[in-house]
């Protein structure tokens, strides 16, 4: 499992550009909210449709531009979550990591 999260993580911030953070940190703190009240499955499926959708309105809203590196960051934003939230010996509600 932390070889999953590191290299997931690793993949996900290696691609430049500021936006990749921002989906990493947004991803990481939704899914540490929304795993605390929906639990480890409907917190992955929140933030997973979150960071999806996200990237569906880019592409059909034409003002940004829907890229696989920020599905990346943002399912690296999820593993690493997932894992520190698991390391921990409490749930906690909320979550956060500063990654710029």
């Amino acid at each position: 499992m932390l070889f999953f999260v590191l290299f997931f993580s690793i993949v996900g911030l290696a691609v430049t550009g500021y936006d990749k953070f921002l989906h990493y940190s947004v991803s990481y703190t939704a899914f540490g909210l929304s795993s605390y009240l929906l639990g480890d499955t409907g917190g992955f499926a929140f933030t997973a449709l979150l960071g999806v959708g996200k990237e569906v309105w880019d592409l059909i809203s034409g003002r940004g531009s829907a890229e696989v590196g920020d599905l990346i960051a943002d399912f690296a934003g999820i593993a690493s979550a997932y894992s520190f939230v698991h390391s921990l010996p409490f749930r906690p509600i909320i979550i956060f990591r500063w990654v710029f």
